[in-house]
């Protein structure tokens, strides 16, 4: 198994044009030490990826870079890993957002996918509601959802899976838009 120094940051999965890019806070520790995205036992990222239909098959975080496949891309906020995203100060959030916001506008995906609403809201300045959001980046789609960490006990498997066939909704909408134009 090859170890993961936690300095490091885990890769993006980007590439111009894609469909959707989902935008996590940061890398927990058990990602940082797997070396993949959203790795942490508890989180419902990939189940919930699978049943909501954007991939067609089961993955799991040693499958992350395979997203690609579907036109999905993986990226952070931060890239620094952390036991919680409570341990990133306000500042370090600011200036991940500055350059997540030149990486959207570099990549141009359609729709953004923001894994929790707390960050989406530094990333814009205001509050915000779950969902579809009314400005875009670029020309990218912003879509916010709780985030897919076990530790969002507000939110259990079975809510966040209705955020996952709304988004799904939206990036066949997005399909169907692009593929006419």
């Amino acid at each position: 198994m090859v170890r993961f120094d936690v300095s490091e940051t885990l890769p993006d999965y980007l590439r111009p044009g894609l469909d959707l890019v989902f935008v996590g806070i940061n890398p927990g520790m058990k990602s940082a030490a797997a070396g993949h995205h959203y790795a942490g036992p508890g989180n419902h990222f990939w189940p919930l990826l699978f049943e909501s239909g954007l991939v067609s098959e089961p993955l799991t975080y040693r499958d992350d870079a395979r997203v690609l496949e579907w036109n999905i891309g993986l990226t952070n906020i931060v890239d620094r890993a952390s036991p919680s995203s409570s341990d990133l100060s306000l500042e370090e959030l600011r200036a991940g957002a500055n350059v997540l916001r030149a990486k959207l506008l570099q990549y141009d995906p359609h729709v953004a996918c923001f894994n929790g609403k707390g960050m989406y809201e530094v990333f814009v300045g205001h509050p915000c509601r779950f969902g579809v959001q009314g400005e875009l980046i670029g020309t990218t789609l912003p879509f916010v959802m709780p985030s897919t960490s076990a530790r969002t006990a507000a939110y259990q498997r079975a809510d966040k899976l209705r955020y996952f066939l709304e988004l799904k909704r939206v990036v066949d909408d997005v399909r169907v838009e692009a593929a006419a134009s």
